[in-house]
């Protein structure tokens, strides 16, 4: 994977042993567009439930490979996956002849807070109206299709995804980081490793964008009602390097206490009250007023670059 990621086919890792290892030998491919399964179980399934209306067939020039190509020209960052998701879910309508009742559900939710997501900002419906248009063209013979795809219904589920989806985090790179950090090394070979590290993603930014460790996306109806704190008391795990969440508690949570994760990264966390609450804003679209940011509300209004910067200056003066 990272020597795809690098373009860098002679790319060796420090401390090999640890990256766990993948076996190829039981993975399944689609006879058709060649995509990979887990296992012989896991195509069946996906066949079933919705492959066998997106299948590609190894056309290089399918409709599904022009629009996936359009839509990595214009998407971003976490957004990677939305796409693909899209055209699984239109595929599971295709192949079961019905939109699932747990829609309905998502999209209560999507009405009551509004449409509040930073890709539904106006600078980029003209990008959706586009992307719609295409799978209209593609789907839109269906009538089921129809309604979900209608202008309306579409903006709902771009917001759904935006809002609800979940990164599906199960990347064995992810995994070897995880051991790596756990490694009882020297200070000298601890410096000598994140030095090295910090180059692999350097390298991984400038070939393919930042490394977010998500190979998926995903909808799951009880995790999508978790809010955001600055000061989580619980965190999403894929403790089985796959689709399988769970939440686990941070620290001991008292009866009745509200369950709260962290839209932000460790980094962020640790960030200025400003440079999170402006991150929050520009983002998901709504000013954090959790516990932590209350605590830290006379602080100054900097963000935490600038923080650094007035630190250096002051250590130079």
């Amino acid at each position: 994977m990272l020597r795809r990621l690098t373009k860098d086919q002679n790319l060796m890792l420090p401390l090999p042993d640890d990256m766990p290892s993948v076996d190829p030998s039981s993975f399944e491919f689609c006879p058709g567009c060649k995509v990979a399964f887990c296992s012989k179980q896991c195509l069946k399934n996906a066949v079933g439930q919705y492959h066998s209306a997106v299948c590609t067939n190894g056309d290089p020039n399918h409709p599904l490979v022009k629009l996936d190509e359009l839509w990595r020209n214009i998407h971003y960052p976490p957004e990677t996956t939305s796409l693909v998701f899209i055209v699984k879910i239109i595929g599971l309508v295709i192949v079961s002849g019905k939109i699932p009742e747990i829609f309905g559900e998502f999209y209560q939710t999507v009405e009551k807070s509004g449409n509040t997501h930073k890709v539904l900002q106006p600078e980029f419906i003209a990008q959706l109206d586009m992307l719609r248009d295409g799978l209209l063209q593609i789907f839109g013979e269906n009538s089921l299709v129809q309604q979900i795809l209608t202008r309306e219904n579409f903006i709902s589920l771009i917001a759904l995804i935006g809002m609800n989806g979940q990164g599906i985090g199960t990347s064995s790179f992810a995994d070897y980081c995880k051991r790596l950090d756990n490694l009882p090394l020297t200070k000298d070979e601890k410096d000598n490793l994140d030095n090295r590290m910090e180059k692999l993603y350097d390298k991984i930014d400038e070939e393919v964008g930042i490394f977010t460790n998500v190979e998926g996306t995903g909808l799951y109806e009880l995790q999508s009602k978790l809010n955001h704190s600055c000061q989580p008391n619980v965190q999403i795990v894929f403790g089985s390097s796959n689709h399988e969440l769970s939440v686990v508690a941070l620290r001991d949570i008292q009866q009745g206490e509200e369950l709260c994760i962290s839209y932000l990264s460790c980094c962020q966390l640790d960030s200025s009250r400003h440079s999170r609450r402006k991150f929050l804003l520009q983002n998901y679209l709504f000013e954090c007023e959790c516990m932590k940011c209350e605590a830290q509300k006379n602080d100054p209004d900097v963000t935490s670059d600038e923080e650094e910067d007035s630190e250096e200056e002051m250590e130079c003066s």
